[in-house]
């Protein structure tokens, strides 16, 4: 009976097992037209810490499609960490406090000096301590390529040679009086020595040095760097402009490379 009720519905709809058919054919040649990821003749090894591993799941993914070999936990002790080899270590804290998350930091600089990156919530970087805000940081749940171009931008300093110079001829150096960004290795050099930022200072020294002397806001710094319109009683900007111009050997008083602009923003110096 059964088999008489399947031949009744083929017959009654005769075109269904072609729809289905030419489905599975559409399927099959959209996922012949994905790129094929080569072999990976060389790795990096990421650690990735997080207490929420399905809001990590796509960044994984791409990760190791890109010949990242990602290594997850749930939790993970800093002594045991300092002892995995590793290139990168990625530890979520979206569900930390400030405090928590301070602890965390002083636990991992006293156990190891590998890079690492936190993934943070917006609401963590409107209120964290400057310490903190020395870290390399990146606002999640966010988009999973933004973590790769930032993963590979901090594996690819600690990779490089702190002597490796710059020529200021190529099309991917900008130069400004005695500094120059190697923006195809994300590096950036004064008078030829490596100077070492963080993300979030190299991107904001970008975004001035692209802007070439125009006022950037303290709203569009916010909006490109930190993807968020908040500007309520935040410092967050001035901030790291003052780590940045530090690491420069830059004075507010007397700036060689960053200008204040009162009540608006930053601009290059002239």
């Amino acid at each position: 009976m059964q088999k008489q009720a399947e031949i009744a519905n083929i017959n009654q709809y005769p075109y269904a097992s072609i729809r289905i058919s030419q489905d599975k054919a559409v399927q099959m040649f959209n996922r012949a037209e994905e790129p094929v990821v080569p072999f990976c003749a060389v790795t990096k090894r990421i650690l990735l810490v997080s207490p929420l591993l399905n809001q990590v799941h796509d960044l994984v993914k791409l990760l190791t499609d890109r010949c990242f070999d990602v290594m997850m936990f749930h939790r993970l002790e800093p002594d045991l960490y300092g002892s995995i080899p590793h290139d990168l270590l990625i530890y979520d804290v979206t569900s930390y406090d400030e405090m928590d998350a301070l602890d965390l930091q002083l636990k991992l600089k006293n156990s190891t000096a590998g890079q690492t990156l936190f993934l943070v919530s917006e609401n963590f970087i409107r209120g964290a301590a400057p310490e903190l805000l020395q870290e390399e940081l990146l606002v999640w749940p966010g988009r999973p390529h933004e973590a790769l171009y930032h993963v590979q931008r901090i594996i690819s300093r600690g990779t490089s040679g702190n002597n490796q110079a710059v020529n200021p001829n190529r099309s991917d150096c900008l130069v400004f009086k005695d500094l120059r960004v190697d923006t195809e290795r994300m590096l950036v050099y004064k008078q030829d020595n490596q100077i070492h930022l963080t993300k979030t200072e190299y991107d904001l020294l970008l975004i001035l040095m692209n802007a070439k002397g125009s006022v950037i806001s303290r709203e569009e710094m916010l909006s490109r760097v930190w993807e968020t319109d908040f500007t309520g009683g935040s410092n967050v900007v001035d901030v790291h402009i003052k780590s940045l111009r530090k690491k420069l050997g830059d004075q507010a008083a007397a700036p060689k490379y960053i200008i204040t602009v009162r009540g608006v923003g930053y601009r290059l110096a002239d």
